[in-house]
């Protein structure tokens, strides 16, 4: 992420963390690794049927 978007993996964090404070992201903590999801990705793709 960090090579392609050009920022810091601090900055990255940062952008990661305020989409998960307004709700469009969710962070799940494993260990020491943050992993975040776009819940709104999630709930489409759990809403797609196979064709």
């Amino acid at each position: 992420m960090e090579r392609d978007l050009g920022v810091s993996r601090i900055t990255a964090t940062r952008y990661l963390d305020e989409l998960t404070r307004i709700g469009l992201m969710r962070k799940l903590k494993l260990g020491r690794e943050s992993y975040y999801m776009n819940t709104a990705l999630l709930s489409l793709l759990g809403n797609v049927q196979a064709v």
